[in-house]
């Protein structure tokens, strides 16, 4: 179930679609950004977490994923100069210059705090330290914080154990809290501190409860098995909680507001409630940052949900003691026991090369094996193998592929569902939080990232059929040969079908190879522009033997020369242009005839006349 859960997301085809049909191209931006961000900005944190997070839901029959847009910072040495140091304090005319030289001599202590108000971190201690240095030598190594992580991100979390919500949840987006727990190192806890996102007075208490643990026992497959064992060891980490809880505002709205606290810590020595964050998460709106997924539906609560280790453990006991009865058996027929008289009492030991003494004969055998073998074990192991296989989807010879099919196909349906939802919170933090620049790389489009909610809805789809080679190759060759042949109105979208078979092929080939529409059309709209440009100058066009995409480039020549005067006036004045773009015309007009021609050769009229 891992593996078909994990495969399904990493071949699954991401359709993104806008709301509006002036939407398209930013749609394929968004497209191609999304699938950029998964494939290869959150590697290889994106598998790992997906994986675990599919472990979980087989394991506890639910699991839950923790979705937040994660910034990290990191201190890196930089060498500041008198000239790096105008930047830092936003100093750029000549004469502000001239003041900075002096205020080096004269006023290091007005300086000194100029640099720690605009470098959160730094004391004034070491502000002045390294203007003094400037002033003296002419230079200073500073550490700044720098940005290292800045992207979404997603945790599994472990049920029961690192997520815990009220027991009379039914629906977790309408949960009174919910509490993620989560342990630090003292290393961690003091950058918090340092970076402002919590105070100084909770680290320096939390630091005294490093090794104690809210759960001391660990309960193994599942909860519901009931067996027990000692939890790993924790003795230099801090347990931290941070509880979601759904509240009013000030002005009546209702909002999701964070809590960060130490369970271990409730009061100060006055008496004050010691946290170390409380404030209104803006980036959830009125929705929990958490997304669930149920292997089953039985119940509307999630935890109704049963693991493969609950549904199989009966399953499992009759498997185990069928095995059992084999294991005897075969080493009954290897050593069975030996029949002695009463009278040798336990003196006679049996082994390679070793002598046994007989009084009288045939004192000494071995026991008659029952005559009744293992064939009926192997019938109840086959049948226990047939009944989960079925259960479960996975493929046997007695289940029918259909059915196995149906199985897969309804558990994929539901998986890839919820990482839709998924991958669409991603994309609304990526609204809030991602710059316009990246965005603009990344798809290779001159437009901004689209920040309007709602736009835009994502989809993943996955075929578990195309698990087979032989049922993909059947596919591809139906669709080329009925679908295209009597598509006369044009209504397939090639480009779009060209995309899908070289992800069934391959999704790695389908990302390098396929271009998005509207980067493919403004290819082929530079390159007819080249040619056009080529003519004009005197050269020959670059000729092209049966061009799919001449159709196209005939109106895109049209309209170069048609919005151009200069193009226009030389057709008229200048006939080697002439005869060039009517040879480069002629060409394409071929190659239109000759895709023409196939059409009519398989249904034996010419739909375009």
């Amino acid at each position: 179930m891992v593996d078909l859960s994990t495969s399904a997301v990493s071949r699954a085809a991401l359709n993104v679609s806008g709301t509006e049909s002036s939407d398209s191209e930013k749609a394929a931006a968004v497209g191609l950004y999304l699938r950029w961000m998964l494939q290869t900005h959150l590697q290889p944190d994106w598998e790992e977490e997906l994986r675990l997070h599919s472990e979980y839901a087989a394991q506890y029959g639910w699991s839950c994923l923790h979705v937040t847009w994660d910034r990290c910072y990191a201190q890196v040495p930089r060498r500041i100069t008198l000239q790096s140091l105008t930047g830092f304090l936003g100093v750029d005319a000549p004469q502000q210059f001239e003041a900075l030289q002096a205020a080096l001599r004269d006023q290091q202590d007005y300086l000194a705090d100029l640099l720690v108000a605009s470098n959160e971190g730094l004391t004034r201690k070491k502000a002045l330290k390294h203007i003094k240095e400037v002033a003296e030598k002419g230079e200073t190594m500073f550490e700044m914080p720098e940005m290292v992580r800045n992207r979404p991100s997603i945790v599994a979390l472990r049920p029961y154990y690192e997520v815990l919500f009220p027991p009379e949840t039914q629906d977790w987006h309408r949960a009174r809290a919910i509490f993620r727990r989560d342990y630090y190192t003292v290393a961690e806890l003091d950058a918090k501190a340092a970076y402002g996102e919590w105070s100084r007075e909770f680290v320096d208490a939390v630091k005294k409860t490093a090794g104690q643990n809210s759960q001391v026992w660990d309960y193994g497959l599942s909860p519901v098995i009931g067996e027990t064992e000692r939890i790993e060891e924790r003795s230099n980490l801090i347990e931290i909680v941070h509880a979601y809880s759904r509240r009013t505002t000030e002005n009546g709205n209702p909002g999701i507001y964070l809590t960060v606290f130490s369970p271990y810590i409730e009061k100060d020595e006055r008496g004050n409630e010691v946290y170390a964050q409380h404030e209104l998460v803006t980036e959830a709106g009125d929705t929990y940052p958490f997304e669930v997924f149920t292997r089953e539906k039985t119940r509307r609560s999630p935890i109704e949900s049963r693991g493969v280790a609950e549904i199989c453990r009966t399953w499992q006991n009759e498997y185990k003691a069928q095995a059992d009865q084999i294991f005897d058996r075969s080493s009954f027929d290897t050593l069975p026991p030996l029949k002695v008289p009463l009278r040798y009492g336990q003196r006679i030991k049996i082994g390679p090369g070793v002598q046994v003494s007989e009084q009288r004969p045939g004192d000494i055998g071995w026991m008659e094996p029952p005559r009744r073998g293992a064939e009926l074990a192997f019938e109840l192991m086959n049948h226990i193998q047939e009944r989960t296989d079925r259960y479960f989807g996975r493929p046997n010879d007695k289940v029918p592929p259909v059915e196995t099919q149906l199985k897969q196909q309804a558990f994929v349906h539901r998986w890839l569902r919820h990482m839709s939802t998924v991958i669409g919170r991603m994309w609304g933090l990526c609204q809030r939080f991602e710059d316009d620049d990246r965005f603009a790389r990344v798809t290779g489009m001159n437009i901004p990232l689209p920040r309007d909610p709602g736009q835009f809805d994502l989809q993943l789809h996955y075929d578990v059929r195309e698990l087979d080679p032989e049922f993909v190759d059947k596919k591809l060759q139906a669709i080329s040969q009925f679908v295209l042949p009597e598509d006369a109105m044009g209504i397939v979208d090639r480009t779009k079908l060209i995309r899908k078979k070289l992800q069934v092929i391959d999704p790695t080939l389908a990302d390098e190879l396929v271009t998005e529409t509207a980067e493919a059309s403004q290819a082929m709209f530079e390159e007819v522009q080249s040619q056009t440009a080529l003519m004009a100058l005197g050269n020959q066009p670059k000729y092209v033997e049966n061009d799919p995409s001449a159709n196209i480039k005939l109106q895109f020549l049209q309209q170069i020369i048609g919005n151009n005067p200069k193009y226009q006036q030389q057709l008229q004045q200048d006939e080697q242009f002439q005869q060039l773009v009517q040879s480069y015309a002629q060409n394409l007009n071929m190659s239109v005839m000759q895709n023409q021609n196939k059409q009519i050769g398989r249904i034996g009229v010419n739909p375009h006349a």
